[in-house]
C-alpha cells in the first residue's frame, strides 16, 4: 500500500492533466464468457488525477426553435456563447462554496482510499486474477494505451475514478470507470475494449438545504466528519459494485430493460431497480445505461 500510495504521490509532483477520465470507445457493458479466464491473469492501471474534491453544475437545458438560415445561426451561436457564460459563472461559484471543504479534506487520503477498494474488489472474482497493480494520475489515452503495450499479461484492466459534489451539495459521488482491453499486438499500440462499465456510489445528506452553503457546512462541520464518512462509504460501494458489475450477463441486462421491470428513484436518478439495501431498504442499487448506481442516505447526517 505505501509503495503504490507514493506512486500516487510522484505522479502529484508533475503537471496534472483534466481529471474527468477520458471517454473510453463503444465497449460491451458485460464480459464475453471466452474473455474471463486467461492464462496469466490481468495488469491493473489504477487512476485518479484529481488531488482535491471536484464541483459539478447543472445550468439547466435551453431549447430554441432556429431555422437553418443566418439568423437561426446566429441564435444558435449566441444560446452556445450565453451557455459558456453561465458555465463560466456557476463553476466559479461552486468553487468559492466548496472551498473551507477543499481545505477540510486537504489532509484525507483519498489515495488510498482508491487503491484499498481496488485491491479489494478485483479480489473477489476468482476468474480475473490481477497481477501488478500501479496507480497513475495520468489518465490520458495515451497513458492508457502505454500501459496496455507494456503489459506482460494478456489483458489490462483499468479502473479509474472521480469524486465530486453535486450541484446541489447535497451528494459526494465516487465514480469508478472499469474497462478491461486485450493486449496489443506488437507494433500496434491499442486493442478494442472487451468491457467496460461506469460505475456511481452516490452518498447523500439525510438532512438536505435547497441552500448549498447550509449543505456545505454540514459536509464540513467538526473537521468534515460527515464528508470523510461519506468518502469513505462511497468507496466502499464501489468495493461492492464492482464485483457486481463484473458478473452481470447479457439476460441480466435484457432483464434490467424488461417493461415489466421494477423502477427506483433516488438521488435524482431513475432506472430499473436492481436491489434494495438489506439493512436499509431505502439504499437502492438502480441500472443506468452504462453501468450500476448504488444511492444510499449517510446515517446521523
Amino acid at each position: 500500500m505505501r509503495a503504490l500510495t507514493s506512486l500516487f504521490l510522484a505522479a502529484a509532483l508533475a503537471p496534472l492533466p483534466a481529471s474527468a477520465a477520458p471517454k473510453a470507445p463503444d465497449a460491451p457493458v458485460t464480459l464475453a464468457e471466452q474473455y474471463r479466464h486467461v492464462d496469466g491473469g490481468r495488469a491493473v492501471q489504477i487512476g485518479l488525477a484529481q488531488t482535491q474534491i471536484e464541483t459539478s453544475i447543472d445550468i439547466g437545458r435551453v431549447a430554441a426553435s432556429t431555422g437553418g438560415d443566418l439568423i437561426g445561426a446566429l441564435i444558435v451561436s449566441g444560446m452556445d456563447d450565453k451557455r459558456e457564460r453561465l458555465a463560466d459563472s456557476a463553476t466559479e461559484r461552486a468553487n468559492a462554496a466548496a472551498a473551507p471543504l477543499r481545505d477540510t479534506l486537504r489532509g484525507f487520503d483519498v489515495d488510498a482510499l482508491a487503491l484499498s477498494t481496488t485491491q479489494a474488489a478485483l479480489a473477489q472474482p476468482d476468474w480475473l486474477q490481477p497481477q501488478a497493480i500501479s496507480a497513475t494520475r495520468d489518465v490520458s489515452p495515451a497513458s492508457r494505451s502505454a500501459f496496455a503495450f507494456a503489459a506482460t499479461t494478456p489483458q489490462v484492466a483499468f479502473v479509474t475514478y472521480r469524486y465530486a459534489l453535486s450541484p446541489d451539495f447535497t451528494q459526494i459521488r465516487v465514480i469508478a470507470e472499469v474497462l478491461i482491453e486485450a493486449k496489443p499486438p506488437a507494433k500496434r499500440r491499442a486493442a478494442g475494449p472487451l468491457y467496460r462499465q461506469t460505475l456511481s456510489s452516490i452518498v447523500q445528506l439525510g438532512k438536505r438545504s435547497y441552500d448549498h452553503r447550509e449543505n456545505v457546512a454540514r459536509w464540513n462541520a467538526d473537521d468534515g466528519k460527515l464528508a470523510k464518512a461519506a468518502l469513505a462509504a462511497g468507496f466502499a460501494g464501489i468495493e461492492r459494485l464492482v464485483p457486481h458489475a463484473l458478473a452481470l450477463t447479457p439476460a441480466d441486462i435484457k432483464a434490467f430493460a424488461a417493461k415489466d421491470r421494477e423502477k427506483g428513484f433516488g438521488a435524482g436518478f431513475y432506472g430499473p431497480l436492481v436491489a434494495r439495501d438489506a439493512d436499509d431498504p431505502a439504499n437502492l442499487t438502480l441500472w443506468a445505461k452504462d453501468g450500476l448506481i448504488h444511492i444510499r442516505t449517510l446515517p446521523g447526517s
